[in-house]
């Protein structure tokens, strides 16, 4: 098992780009609002949304490929695991909450004399961002630190995985597949649904920036997004029924996947976007998630790389710094009466970003991770469950 999971390092690379995409989406429409780009640059950047849709299918492979022959079914051993968790989220998650701080209390103190409702909703989030709740209500979902919102689903993950784990780790292939397609089926229901419906009467232009409160439910409701991880937990099983079969090349077919996202994303603003945000190209995430790790060279190698591999590592502290780094800076910006989209402010924006997310990643989240472990060691006698690649929250 071990030989096997050094293959997966090809997933950590993969981790950093789908965070990279994300990154991009935000830079692009939050830095870069006036500025087109051509079609299908605008699509491909435009749809940086659907990286957290990879992240949801990866977090369900990676804790199914290392908890599933061993599930957490103890009081113990549950209790165990979501310390595991909370330990490898909450830090990086606690100081992204500490750097948005002081915008969103601007914000809510500059918007109290025109919006009073607003800020009173928005407000909730004080209390429920730090308790990782605010995804339940749709109107706190994108406050305080706006990419948190999938912390918040992530945890309901994490919370129901144990009760899962025993029940899918002694599926066959044959009720994998039966899963798979419920899963995926599960997953497009509610936002087909609500395409034929249309609650939100957007007469079909719902999009990241048009969405009425049932678009937002629907986008971030833990339980809307939960078939995805599902689908992730079902990849994971089904890598481990596999496990012994030997590496080989697949580059026809890793092509072609490759083709279809990379088709899919340049084509988003033609795609229905409940669709596409929630979930319709889960089961491609899902194949290359499954193929990646037991290919051999191409692809796998440069993704495996050590500069892909630390990058990869710090890929959680990116997701989760990169917009309280990008307000602060345009806000110097402002200051200095310089030009957020002119050249030398990307760079210095990017590359401020990478750094920060490195020494994040090296300085805060793992002696954070190690000092709770240790410290439920030592409270509990025995050391909480960890795993070979940590999925990303």
């Amino acid at each position: 098992m071990a030989s096997s999971r050094q293959h997966l390092d090809a997933l950590t690379g993969l981790r950093f780009l789908a965070a990279a995409h994300v990154v991009a989406y935000h830079v692009y429409h939050l830095v870069f609002t006036a500025t087109e780009a051509p079609p299908g640059l605008h699509g491909l950047i435009g749809s940086g949304y659907v990286g957290v849709s990879f992240f949801f299918v990866l977090s369900g492979f990676i804790l199914g490929y290392n908890y599933l022959e061993r599930p957490p079914d103890t009081r113990e051993a549950r209790t165990a695991f979501w310390v595991a968790r909370f330990a490898r989220v909450y830090p990086i998650y606690a100081l992204g909450l500490a750097l948005a701080a002081p915008a969103f209390l601007k914000g809510l103190h500059t918007a109290w004399a025109v919006e009073p409702d607003r800020v009173w909703r928005e407000s909730a989030a004080l209390v429920l961002a730090p308790l990782l709740l605010q995804s339940w209500v749709h109107w706190t979902a994108l406050a305080w630190n706006a990419a948190g919102w999938s912390l918040a689903v992530e945890a309901v993950f994490y919370a129901a995985f144990p009760f899962l784990a025993g029940r899918l780790g002694r599926l066959g292939p044959k009720a994998l597949a039966v899963g798979a397609l419920m899963a995926y089926a599960l997953a497009l229901s509610l936002p087909g649904l609500y395409m034929l419906v249309d609650p939100d009467h957007t007469g079909g232009t719902a999009s990241a920036y048009n969405s009425g409160p049932w678009m937002l439910t629907l986008r971030f409701n833990p339980l809307a997004r939960l078939p995805e991880f599902l689908l992730g937990i079902l990849a994971g099983r089904y890598f481990l029924l596999r496990a012994s079969e030997a590496p080989r090349s697949r580059p026809v077919v890793l092509s072609v996947l490759g083709v279809i996202v990379i088709a899919a994303l340049m084509g988003s603003p033609s795609l229905p976007f409940p669709l596409l945000h929630n979930g319709l190209l889960a089961p491609v995430f899902a194949a290359l998630i499954v193929l990646l790790p037991r290919s051999r060279g191409g692809v796998a190698r440069v993704l495996a790389s050590r500069p892909l591999l630390l990058l990869g590592e710090a890929s959680y502290a990116l997701y989760i710094l990169h917009m309280p780094v990008m307000f602060a800076w345009k806000s110097v910006l402002k200051r200095l009466g310089a030009s957020p989209t002119s050249a030398w402010a990307v760079v210095a924006l990017l590359v401020g970003m990478g750094v920060l997310s490195v020494l994040a990643y090296q300085r805060v989240e793992k002696p954070a991770r190690e000092w709770i472990r240790a410290w439920w060691t030592g409270r509990n006698g025995q050391q909480p469950v960890t795993t070979g690649l940590q999925p990303r929250g």
